[in-house]
């Protein structure tokens, strides 16, 4: 697919002033567009990147402006389903990897400029999109319009806001760098600047036209549903013309960010699920919040409940199953969709899920070893799989151990280590790696290739056991290359793809939402 210029301004927009307060409105009946354009209900087909297919692809979801005009405390699965497209739209197109070093306007937010256009909104704004991928700043991307209509006699402002949550590039690592205190430095951070920007945003809207009441729709998947669930709660304070009923928030396999004494200005509805003694309660409380999480997705629990971190609002997991006719049901609806259709009966179920996390317990242990021992590690490995020069993407180059050398030295945790010890452990590295590598050939994606060397080479610097180093590469590779032997590693990676999210969405009855994960199993 050719990376297309999409039309940035398809809505008319009022000059600064043109409706004064008290101005007269129109009656009721249809809307009238003063920013943006309303749309008719419909159904419209938007963009995503699908890592899993590495391809752009297309779905269709249900759009109306009416979704807003319940209060956002009550569950929508129609809205629900359509800020999951949203969210799948802000991530970075996959025609856009082609220029993954370069910093600038390389069609990164195509899908999302796109999908904003035809749903009627417009002043399209985007922060940090044109970074460059191999940047691995504590940030995240997000993509800001906004329409603004009168509706019944009344002017309302429904303002969109969706982060990247994929294709972010070297961001990745900022998944891992949960910091000395117990809040997640990489999410938290990420949040607090972009509750700035957003609040920009509206002040900047509002100074060129008053706008009446006004709404918010924000959503996010993976990385950007964890951001999300911050901001959903900070926003409120600094925008107080932003009422809790009329923030609509949706997030997708979002990770746990903070414990309950962290960062009180951004939490609201902390831990809906459970009471104060700690309980699962028997419904939902009250809340504008909703998590929409796969029970077999391991990405939303990498945070465990064991060190006390939690979400915003209310989680609803979708459930995983064992049921032989749902298992069917699941697979044809994934047949329909673009791209390599899924087979549900690969994907893990919550148990298995369950014991890949007790494994990481043990391995990591407590939160501050974690921290102290392996953190950043981790990091550094991430940033090994997603840095890319010019030449590996154009080209197809694999780094020789001079490359690696320098490579690894442009990390700020890797200049603890003396130029010496970097270039022995990249030397036993390749001596390891190069040779298995030509024997295999092709057999062995590019990327996995380019990435092995410099992910072994910081394994020994920081002297991770071969148990830890064989569990995160595993990891790594399995979400790089969806490739591999069954394990129950690949396949709760299956479960955090999008696709997976869009057929569990779309088949669940929101009755079978549970609020804790859970696997149906057949009824004797």
């Amino acid at each position: 697919m050719k990376r297309r210029d999409f039309c940035k301004g398809l809505a008319v927009t009022l000059a600064a002033g043109a409706l004064a307060p008290g101005a007269a409105l129109p009656q009721a009946g249809a809307a009238t567009a003063l920013v943006g354009r309303a749309v008719p209900d419909d159904y419209y087909t938007l963009w995503y990147r699908s890592d899993r297919c590495s391809a752009d692809l297309r779905h269709d979801y249900y759009y109306s402006d009416s979704l807003f005009d319940h209060a956002a405390t009550e569950y929508d699965d129609k809205l629900a389903l359509a800020t999951l497209g949203m969210a799948a739209a802000a991530d970075s197109s996959w025609e856009s990897d082609r220029y993954y070093w370069m910093t600038g306007e390389v069609g990164r937010a195509d899908h999302i400029r796109d999908a904003f256009a035809k749903l009627g909104f417009a002043e399209v704004q985007l922060f940090n999109y044109t970074h460059s991928l191999n940047d691995a700043p504590d940030t995240a991307a997000c993509a800001v319009a906004r329409k603004t209509l009168v509706r019944g006699g009344r002017q309302v402002t429904i303002i969109g806001a969706f982060v990247r949550g994929s294709g972010y590039g070297a961001e990745w690592s900022g998944n891992l760098h949960a910091g000395s205190g117990s809040a997640h430095t990489g999410f938290v951070a990420a949040a607090r600047q972009l509750t700035e920007k957003i609040r920009g945003y509206v002040q900047a809207s509002a100074k060129r036209q008053p706008l009446g009441t006004l709404k918010l729709w924000m959503g996010g998947y993976s990385r950007a549903g964890g951001v999300t669930n911050l901001v959903a709660a900070r926003l409120p304070a600094v925008l107080p013309q932003l009422e809790k009923k009329n923030t609509f928030i949706y997030t997708f396999a979002a990770p746990a960010a903070l414990a309950a004494a962290d960062c009180p200005e951004l939490q609201q509805d902390f831990d809906n699920n459970h009471t104060a003694s700690g309980s699962l309660k028997k419904n939902w409380g009250t809340s504008n919040i909703f998590n929409i999480i796969s029970s077999g997705d391991v990405v939303p629990r990498v945070l465990p409940a064991e060190w006390g971190f939690y979400r915003n609002g209310n989680d609803r997991f979708l459930p995983a199953t064992v049921v032989p006719e749902e298992l069917q049901a699941l697979n044809d609806r994934s047949a329909g969709m673009e791209g390599a259709p899924l087979d549900f009966g690969r994907l893990a179920v919550t148990e298995e899920t369950d014991a890949m996390l007790q494994s990481m317990m043990t391995l990591f242990g407590s939160r501050q070893t974690y921290h102290e021992d392996y953190e950043d590690a981790m990091r550094c490995i991430l940033q090994c799989v997603t840095t890319r020069s010019e030449a590996e993407v154009t080209r197809g180059v694999i780094l020789d151990d001079a490359a690696v050398v320098a490579q690894l030295r442009s990390m700020e945790p890797m200049q603890q280590f003396p130029q010496e010890k970097v270039e022995r452990c990249v030397q036993a590295a390749s001596a390891l790696s190069r040779p298995l590598l030509e024997k295999l050939g092709n057999a062995v994606p590019l990327q996995a290739q380019q990435i092995v060397i410099p992910m072994l080479a910081v394994g020994l610097c920081f002297e991770l056991d071969p148990e830890t180093l064989q569990l995160v590469s595993d990891f790594v590779l399995s979400t790089i290359t969806v490739k591999g032997q069954l394990s129950g590693i690949l396949k709760t990676v299956l479960c955090h793809f999008l696709e997976t999210y869009i057929t569990l969405l779309e088949y669940y009855d929101p009755a079978d939402h549970g609020m804790e994960p859970y696997t149906r199993q057949e009824e004797l």
